[in-house]
């Protein structure tokens, strides 16, 4: 009976405990049909160096700003079933003046919760997704390469979400989401001029992303009802573009890019006005990676359910 008392204690205390966070996990589907949650995030990000192919980080960034503008929608069409849409805008600088700004390419994904955590501690719910990336940021024909926010190519995506609720000593819940996703071209995207792709004015051909893959774990820990301490920890690998055409001098052209990692770091603080309204603000730090740039990024959500 006491062991019985107990569990049934902390699972009053997963239930009465708001949640907003973490920065970088994905969700789980809506247990409600009918619900709109949305949340919009305001991210600034400044590049601070890069990480060559063998890992070593070179400080100093080139001065490139981002202001990012990323909103989930994320609706209930069912108990079970869930769309989500993630418009993102983005502004670039070169620390000064205005370089480049636009709409980034759009997720689209259908989400299905195959397993409920009910409210239980430690009984786990299992989302899995499926959806698109359209091509809607400018990739090629471009300015500067700054101006480049899109890849050309629909993409496919496919994606998991493993969600705990645990009680601790002291009743603090915590909240643990295991995530990851698969992303690949689903055709190649026709190319000229200066892209994201590395080609200059007058080049013409194809290229196509390599598959992405993303993996992650997020924590949740409650100081008290409304405020929650979050940390993200997540690890992403890009897969060897490909490029084939001719430059402007009429050579043919036929590379493949190089592979590229990222590892970041993301902690944030929580405070929550209900079970539906919270606020979470943090910061997003790149601390490893292979052919990319290291960055910081703050960054401050709300997030709101109806």
């Amino acid at each position: 009976m006491p062991v019985a008392g107990m569990a049934q204690d902390a699972d009053i205390a997963v239930r009465n405990q708001w949640f907003t966070g973490s920065l970088e996990a994905s969700s789980p589907a809506l247990s409600t049909a009918g619900t709109l949650a949305i949340e919009p995030y305001l991210i600034y990000k400044i590049d601070t160096g890069k990480y060559d192919n063998q890992g070593h980080r070179h400080p100093g960034g080139d001065g490139v700003h981002q202001m990012q503008s990323v909103t989930v929608f994320k609706y209930a069409l069912t108990n079970r079933v869930s769309f989500q849409a993630l418009p993102t805008f983005v502004r670039v600088t070169d620390g000064h003046d205005p370089r480049g700004s636009g709409i980034a390419d759009l997720p689209l994904e259908l989400e299905y919760r195959l397993k409920d955590e009910n409210g239980r501690t430690g009984s786990p719910s299992i989302t899995v997704s499926a959806g698109v990336v359209l091509p809607i940021g400018r990739y090629d024909h471009l300015t500067t390469g700054l101006d480049g926010l899109g890849t050309g190519t629909m993409l496919a995506k496919q994606g998991i979400v493993v969600e705990s609720l645990f009680d601790t000593k002291g009743g603090h819940p915590v909240r643990i989401r295991l995530f990851a996703s698969v992303t690949e071209a689903l055709a190649s995207a026709d190319v000229y001029d200066l892209s994201v792709y590395g080609t200059t004015d007058g080049f013409a051909g194809h290229a196509a992303p390599g598959v992405s893959v993303q993996v992650g774990v997020a924590a949740g820990y409650a100081l008290d009802q409304r405020w929650v301490i979050a940390l993200d920890l997540v690890r992403s690998d890009m897969g060897r573009s490909r490029l084939t055409g001719v430059d402007s001098s009429g050579t043919a052209l036929r590379t493949t890019g190089q592979r590229a990692s990222r590892t970041i770091l993301a902690p944030a603080l929580e405070y929550n006005w209900s079970a539906r309204a919270g606020l979470i603000a943090g910061v997003e730090v790149s601390v490893a990676g292979l052919n990319t740039p290291s960055y910081v990024a703050p960054q401050i959500a709300i997030a709101l359910a109806f």
